[in-house]
């Protein structure tokens, strides 16, 4: 099978191919141990998508970013990477650009909890895809230090209001 530079499968006609998944519940513990394919993931909630601007295009996981987030985060279960996404992608709280200049494209999505989990993904208008280029848990102080990185490079970490629509008001 034809393959890009970068070892993912592609079409007969050189379009990147990909399998959908109805949820991140689809992601096997292979597609994160030993990655052999490149996923789309369910569209991501309006909120979110009109957050990052990326106009309903869909969300892609590269067969390289599965090997790449492996080498980086060895530490993570294939349960938790599959927690992550969802919860970053499908429950944001915060989004924003951590490094405008460096990487003018990327869009951090992240979950509040005891583990931030955290998204990085590529919005570019040049591409097909929106692309997840990288997940983990951050800790408190990784927070803050992505929220210092964003003022810095002109970017910042905004609060994305019921970004899945489940909100909890607490009203009396």
């Amino acid at each position: 099978p034809a393959t890009d530079n970068r070892g993912n499968p592609l079409n007969e006609d050189g379009t990147l191919k990909v399998d959908k998944v109805k949820s991140i519940d689809e992601l096997t513990d292979e597609d994160f141990n030993s990655p052999a394919r490149s996923v789309q993931l369910p569209q991501l909630p309006q909120k979110v998508d009109e957050a990052i601007g990326a106009n309903g295009k869909p969300v892609v996981i590269k067969k390289s970013i599965f090997e790449k987030n492996k080498k980086a985060h060895k530490d993570l279960t294939p349960e938790q990477s599959r927690e992550i996404l969802h919860d970053a992608l499908f429950e944001t709280d915060l989004y924003g650009q951590n490094q405008k200049y460096s990487r003018p494209y990327n869009w951090i999505l992240i979950h509040n909890a005891k583990k931030h989990s955290s998204v990085i993904i590529e919005v570019n208008h040049n591409k097909d895809n929106t692309e997840i280029v990288n997940w983990h848990y951050l800790d408190d102080v990784a927070l803050e230090q992505k929220k210092r990185q964003a003022v810095k490079e002109g970017g910042l970490i905004l609060t994305l209001e019921s970004a899945a629509g489940n909100t909890h008001n607490n009203l009396s």
